[in-house]
């Protein structure tokens, strides 16, 4: 018989030892889920704390502490960064301390105190658990996924969690209750930063729901794995070489050495303009009786606006009472709509160009920068369009007929040439403007913002380049394009022109399926039509028309602003396999086509 191996005492103490780590890996995401579901009950069913919530964020609080300094006390001797180790010990005696004086209810005072005291600890344990997770990105960025298939997947995520969060019953005023297709489609809408709505923003959902949006909107506007990178940069190491590939086809950024760069300053621009915003706005605002209440109207509609989103908590948009004649309110959005619209690159571009000719007109040396011919062809393109959208709007809405207007109608014009390319604000009812006028917004939407930006639609480079490949096809030119002295591959050209005919393809076919589901409803081709560009572009204008749609024609909307966010082409490169077949070798012969 042959004898089994006896597993001696000190192999018994290390089994155990690694089986102890091995799960004590696993407390700290466990409170940070637990927190996590006490976070949402509270904002989102209860609305105050409750006996049991009281109890079970006390006991969060102290197991989060011990826990953090038990991994502190492990961590410290194998010097990793002392940093990082303070910072997760200043945490622990942080969240310690709160929990301890949540057992003393008379510390707190009356009012609000208690809430949120629990709602610090709650938020502090999940805080730490989306740091850990972020710490193990690279583990999932590790793996060969394709770009399109990761941009895809983030957004699904985001909007199917937005759906969730919405359902709350304390999302939506009392006595109204939010169907699961209103919540897919807002949470849609506002994660492509589109602003078509079923629903009332303003009357249908409390505070509590509309900043649920907000957030929404504000990592749909910035991207979640812009999020997620940012946050291993600025918390951990930095990016990894394949973190830099995944992150430069998200960002549209080839330059691999000034990914991080990039990403930083894509945030940081991101938060000063926001914050800018919200502060003009918030001096301009009149006829808000309470500061709170005028605070989140301007954060909220500086983050909108910077995001293309096209939200509004009041009740008629900048339509309402509050807005009319306010021109300060309208030029600031129209900025914030522009600099968004324009994306990072072109801002970073524009940003350390105006940097170094500052410097040399201070100094009277340096080196010449030279802007980017991208950055040259989109300024140049958004320049014709916005002051070309505004004489046409000029012409068919006030030289033809009496339209409607708010702050005169040279403003009401360069406003809707503005937020016709992607934002979706408006400021006169859009039910009253002619028919003409709406062709014209329906062109601009089409042709929508720049590439990496917050907007969507065609893209003007892709207008731009496309058009005038097709001019240059018609000439017989053998030279190429050329702008601003310097050439553009032809190959350019033709991937513009194809978008363009397969967006036209698109929108054609989701025409007559969106006519086939509002059959019988009486609705106008103008509007129909108008509505669909407006979801597929991620832009937000309705003729009045989208709560009074059928669920299937809503449920449309909704893949059509998913997959304007995403962008036409990544998904079909996504969803399409690469044709990696070799040359065929066959003879060529010539197909007339004229």
């Amino acid at each position: 018989m042959v004898k089994m191996p006896q597993m001696d005492e000190g192999g018994e103490t290390h089994e155990i030892h690694a089986r102890l780590n091995e799960c004590w890996k696993w407390i700290h995401p466990l409170l940070a889920l637990v927190a996590l579901a006490c976070l949402l009950v509270l904002i989102g069913w209860t609305g105050d704390v409750t006996g049991w919530e009281h109890r079970l964020t006390v006991g969060i609080g102290f197991a989060f502490a011990v826990e953090r300094g038990w991994s502190l006390k492990l961590a410290w001797p194998q010097k990793l960064e002392r940093r990082r180790l303070m910072m997760r010990g200043v945490l622990a005696v942080m969240v310690f301390g709160l929990s301890l004086a949540l057992l003393f209810p008379g510390l707190w005072g009356s009012g609000q105190g208690p809430l949120a005291g629990h709602l610090s600890v709650q938020i502090a344990v999940l805080i730490s658990g989306i740091t850990l997770m972020i710490s193990h990105q690279k583990r999932f960025t590790a793996r060969a996924f394709h770009p399109g298939l990761v941009l895809i997947g983030s957004f699904l995520f985001i909007v199917v969690t937005g759906a969730l969060l919405l359902k709350m019953p304390l999302c939506t005023v009392p006595g109204q209750t939010c169907s699961w297709l209103d919540a897919f489609f807002t949470s849609t809408s506002a994660v492509c930063v589109t602003g078509l709505s079923v629903q009332n923003t303003a009357l249908y959902f409390t505070t509590t729901g509309q900043t649920v949006i907000l957030l929404l909107i504000q990592i749909g506007g910035l991207g979640i794995m812009t999020l997620t990178f940012f946050a291993a940069v600025v918390l951990f190491e930095g990016l990894s070489l394949h973190d830099r590939l995944l992150l430069g086809k998200m960002i549209q950024e080839n330059r691999l050495a000034r990914i991080a760069e990039t990403l930083k300053f894509i945030v940081v621009m991101t938060v000063v303009c926001e914050g800018l915003g919200a502060v003009v706005l918030f001096f301009s605002l009149d006829g808000i009786p309470t500061l709170s209440a005028r605070l989140f109207h301007a954060v909220f509609h500086s983050i909108s606006a910077f995001c293309n989103a096209g939200f509004s908590t009041l009740p008629d948009g900048l339509a309402t009472a509050v807005i009319h004649g306010n021109r300060i309110w309208q030029v600031v959005i129209m900025a914030l709509i522009v600099i968004g619209g324009l994306g990072p690159l072109v801002n970073e571009d524009v940003s350390f160009w105006s940097i170094a000719k500052i410097k040399r007109w201070l100094t009277k040396e340096g080196p010449r920068r030279r802007l980017r011919v991208h950055t040259r062809l989109v300024l140049v393109t958004n320049t014709l369009l916005i002051a070309g959208g505004a004489t046409l709007i000029l012409i068919t809405e006030f030289a033809l007929r009496n339209g409607p207007e708010n702050g005169g109608c040279i403003l009401t014009a360069f406003f809707h040439s503005v937020t016709a390319r992607t934002a979706g604000f408006n400021t006169v009812a859009m039910s009253q403007i002619g028919i003409l006028t709406a062709q014209v917004l329906m062109v601009l939407m089409i042709i929508g913002g720049s590439p990496g930006g917050t907007a969507g639609g065609l893209r003007t480079t892709v207008a731009a380049v496309g058009l005038v490949h097709l001019w240059h096809q018609l000439r017989g030119g053998r030279r190429g394009m050329v702008f601003f002295n310097r050439s553009i591959p032809l190959e350019t050209g033709s991937q513009a022109l194809g978008l363009i005919f397969l967006t036209g393809i698109w929108l054609a076919i989701n025409f007559v399926i969106l006519q086939f589901l509002q059959t019988g409803s009486g609705v106008s081709e103008t509007s129909l039509l108008f509505e669909l560009i407006s979801a597929f572009a991620t832009v937000g204008l309705s003729l009045d028309l989208t709560p009074t749609l059928t669920d299937g024609a809503k449920t449309l909307l909704i893949v059509n602003m998913f997959v304007g966010r995403v962008g036409l082409l990544t998904v079909m490169a996504t969803l399409i396999k690469p044709d990696t077949r070799p040359s065929s070798g066959k003879p060529q012969e010539d197909i007339l086509l004229t």
